[in-house]
């Protein structure tokens, strides 16, 4: 579109009511007087021209509409980075995907410890995700070595909202069911470029402007922003906080859709996570078998079927009463590495006795183990969503029924508390406080 139709138009959007022919006249009229300054460049002593066309009506909203051209190119500008991609728009692109199939090479380091693999991933809209290792380096160390192997697959499966892990090298797999919870965050696990962008988003990042791969024109975006949290180091891999982050995207001019990704994270605590993903293919076409699990009979689950239910208020109870009738009282503390540890030292058990269970008893098993740690996963929940939790169970037992066992502040301002008979109660800033006296001696 020409300039002179660009104002055209954007009059024509206007609130101010007019006719074609007069913003033919508008548009006359602002082009001669414009190019008229432009020849006489005012002298200090000249008349001021510009002024005097102010004051015609029609000029002023020639001038609202050159004024509104330039908005216009200033937000453009602004969502755009130099040759006119916006990283939102990649976004916009990848949601309309309804599957998609990539390469992602990873490499593990720590403390001279090399972990390396290539895995295929395949992701469905409707049914979720699918990973193959196809590759894993023979000269790996033995500490990394055995976590995973050739041909090992990864089920996220939306139809039945369970992960299923099949170890072909050890003839077992694993089978995670989620009663209640949502899977996607566990996308982040795989390299998933929805949570990627999303994360880039967030953070400081830039253009690096446009460049060649493999024949594609594709244009770059950075950043090193220590606040990224997202790909393999976003979830379960994340231990430690970032010390150098270096996440780089580059993108398909023509279709919007990422061509390569490369993220590059070391911790402080000496851990290096360098990932590549590759070789993308979008809206291929997937068969419902391709998301099906098939598992020889053979194979056994080392700990039985694992229910993962949600991390709230009525589990974590649910767990202070396992507590209470296996040692009679509450945990020391909830913070999940002392968690842990108070775990090993306190609840006894042989590794070795699951080898005699049947499945059933396997899963019963392993279930009441994670009831258990109920109380630890809610605490975390609460830590990360910043509702001002405080726990006391140093110094509060069943016994203690009016104290406070634990607290959390809600959205409203109001403090739940559970407390030490295992009540719940939404109880006011001013009576918690008097509560929490009590509690701490």
């Amino acid at each position: 579109m020409k300039p002179a139709d660009k104002i055209i138009d954007l009059i024509n959007k206007s609130d101010v009511a007019t006719s074609p022919d007069a913003n033919q006249r508008i548009l006359a009229d602002a082009l001669k007087h414009l190019d008229k300054l432009k020849r006489n460049k005012l002298a200090p002593d000249q008349p001021n021209i510009w002024r005097t066309i102010m004051k015609s009506r029609i000029s002023k909203l020639a001038a609202a509409a050159v004024v509104m051209i330039a908005c216009v190119i200033g937000l453009s500008l602004w969502r755009t980075t130099g040759s006119g991609i916006a990283l939102a728009d990649v976004l916009t692109k990848i949601e309309q995907v309804t599957s998609y199939r990539y390469q992602v090479s990873s490499t593990n380091t720590k403390q001279q410890m090399n972990g390396i693999r290539t895995s295929t991933v395949l992701v469905s809209k409707e049914h979720g995700l699918k990973r193959i290792i196809t590759k894993v380096d023979p000269n790996e160390v033995k500490s990394t070595r055995g976590k995973y192997a050739v041909g090992d697959e990864w089920y996220i499966l939306l139809q039945s909202n369970s992960i299923v892990i099949l170890s072909h090298e050890k003839k077992t797999y694993d089978r995670f069911i989620y009663d209640g919870v949502k899977l996607d965050f566990y996308k982040e696990e795989y390299n998933d470029p929805r949570t990627i962008i999303k994360q880039i988003l967030s953070c400081e990042h830039k253009s690096l402007g446009q460049s060649d791969i493999d024949g594609i024109t594709v244009e770059g975006f950075q950043t090193t922003d220590l606040a990224y949290g997202g790909g393999f180091f976003g979830q379960a891999d994340r231990k430690g906080e970032p010390e150098k982050v270096d996440v780089k995207l580059w993108v398909d001019v023509d279709t919007f859709l990422p061509v390569r990704l490369q993220q590059d994270i070391i911790t402080k605590k000496g851990k290096r996570k360098y990932d590549v993903s590759h070789d993308f293919r979008w809206n291929v076409i997937v068969n419902p078998d391709d998301f099906e699990p098939h598992i020889p009979e053979d194979y056994r689950s080392p700990v039985g079927d694992i229910v993962i239910r949600p991390f709230n208020e009525e589990n974590a109870i649910k767990g202070f009463r396992l507590w209470v009738d296996l040692i009679g009282d509450y945990p020391v503390i909830l913070e999940m590495g002392a968690f842990r540890e108070e775990v090993k030292r306190r609840i006894v058990s042989d590794p070795n006795s699951y080898k005699e269970l049947s499945d059933e008893e396997r899963t019963m098993e392993t279930n009441e183990g994670l009831s258990i740690a109920a109380p630890a996963f809610f605490y975390k929940t609460l830590v990360g969503e910043n509702k001002d939790p405080a726990y006391y169970g140093e110094t509060v037992g069943p016994e203690d029924a009016d104290k406070v066992l634990l607290r959390w502040k809600q959205d409203d301002g109001q403090y739940r508390v559970i407390f030490g008979d295992l009540r719940a109660k939404t109880i006011t800033a001013e009576e918690l406080s008097e509560l929490e006296k009590l509690s701490s001696k």
